[in-house]
């Protein structure tokens, strides 16, 4: 994958699903957004194609604006022809990606085959082009945390095979089999090769063994067992460290789980740096959740240095930040991965104070943000009190925030839009807000997506 950010397609057959894929990777720290109305049925010649110059520029520029696309194909009850020929349209109109995933049904109704074999054959003819090497799906079709997962090669729903559900009624794609194979072979001349339950028991190794003996035999998707999202994960981290010795590409198909995983694997480690959390409020509340970020060795809480007005001093504290993070780097012990500078760390610092110095300190907090963001690499922000967050993106230049996610009630995690800080990871809770955990909430969440998303 590229360096300075991530290029990820997802083709997704129905729009609903397309959303919650698209919802996974930007819980993830990804920028995503949804394309709608490039096909099933939406263009005005009535074959389901999109047009192909209108497509192109779509889906080709929200790639340079965002990590993730996904488009919604609604190819899922086309006829496989016009599902196959939509999805390599909307492939060849993309250009350059550095993962294609076809997002699929948890229950693998529709034009799974079809879709696959096309994003398959379109990707291998650009390698073709660019010298690239081989192209392979992977289909993970598990969905743990719905209820779906795969055994033995087949599909589950709470339990029961496909065709023993109410499935096997539906009116638009009635299921006959659960057999993940046959279902990718329907209508496709696909050669897949199951990895069973008990070789991903067995460990990374085995998987790497299993999948080397299906390139050797001509395999073009590996179809994998998964009852949780571990095994996902080894699965996924298996095979992509096969991309490189083998020289090999994958092509995600499954309903979502399965490509995070893939794209997590996949994805480049950012440069290493420190989350940088600023708290402008003196509650008893904010008091108890800094109290408690400092139990963790890896988290460095610093009050603000003041000058002899009683506000924070930016130089002063500045220098206390980058003290910080400089004995971190040199220490022998694990890396502070977040430093917070509070005006308030416990009730000795409470003070009484005037209007006009209460109106500053948000000031002098954003001030030191940007002077640290300056100097030093941040892979995330952490702001607590509005007053504080008003002044941080205001300082920043920023036009405000991109929204992924709601941590706990008034507590959200998303990406400045705009400014110096463009794209960084930033969490905002107000001062009242949570318990003495919440801190560690918020601060667990930028932990997990500092290393993915732009750079």
């Amino acid at each position: 994958m590229s360096q300075d950010s991530p290029r990820i397609l997802i083709v997704a057959d129905d729009l609903t699903g397309g959303n919650a894929c698209g919802a996974l990777f930007a819980e993830a720290g990804l920028s995503t957004m949804t394309i709608t109305g490039t096909g099933g049925g939406g263009s005005s010649s009535g074959t389901g194609l999109p047009d192909r110059s209108d497509g192109a520029d779509r889906i080709a520029g929200a790639l340079d604006d965002y990590d993730t696309v996904v488009v919604n194909a609604n190819s899922r009850h086309m006829q496989p022809g016009d599902a196959a020929a939509l999805t390599d349209a909307l492939l060849r109109s993309a250009g350059p990606v550095d993962l294609v995933a076809c997002r699929i049904d948890t229950t693998l109704r529709g034009n799974v085959g079809p879709t696959a074999e096309a994003a398959l054959r379109a990707r291998q003819d650009l390698a073709s082009t660019t010298g690239s090497g081989r192209v392979m799906g992977l289909c993970i079709p598990a969905f743990p945390s719905s209820g779906r997962v795969t055994v033995g090669g087949r599909q589950l729903l709470n339990g029961k095979l496909l065709e023993d559900t109410e499935l096997r009624n539906d009116v638009r794609s009635p299921m006959r089999t659960s057999v993940v194979a046959d279902i990718l072979r329907e209508n496709t001349k696909l050669r897949c090769h199951t990895v069973e339950l008990s070789t991903v028991l067995a460990g990374t190794e085995a998987i790497r063994a299993d999948v080397l003996k299906a390139l050797a035999a001509g395999t073009e998707v590996i179809v994998a067992d998964a009852l949780t999202n571990d095994h996902i994960d080894l699965i996924a981290h298996a095979v992509a460290d096969l991309s490189q010795e083998e020289n090999l590409e994958w092509v995600a198909i499954d309903p979502g789980p399965g490509s995070l995983a893939l794209a997590r694997a996949l994805l480049p480690k950012r440069e290493s740096g420190v989350i940088l959390g600023v708290s402008g409020s003196a509650t008893e509340v904010t008091r108890a959740q800094l109290a408690k970020l400092d139990e963790d060795p890896t988290i460095t809480v610093l009050r603000a240095a003041l000058d002899a007005d009683n506000l924070p001093d930016v130089q002063a504290t500045v220098e206390r930040v980058r003290m910080a993070a400089s004995a971190s780097a040199s220490a022998q012990t694990e890396p502070v991965r977040a430093i917070i500078v509070a005006t308030v760390v416990d009730a000795s610092d409470l003070l009484e104070l005037t209007d006009e110095q209460s109106e500053l300190i948000p000031r002098r907090l954003a001030q030191i943000t940007a002077e640290v963001l300056a100097t030093a690499t941040l892979t995330g922000l952490y702001t607590t009190g509005g007053d504080v967050t008003a002044a941080v993106l205001g300082e920043l230049g920023a036009l405000g925030m991109e929204i992924h996610t709601e941590i706990v009630p008034l507590a959200v995690g998303g990406s400045i839009v705009g400014g110096s800080a463009a794209e960084l990871p930033i969490v905002t809770k107000g001062g009242l807000i949570g318990d003495a955990g919440t801190g560690v909430l918020c601060l667990d969440h930028l932990m997990q997506t500092a290393g993915m998303g732009r750079a």
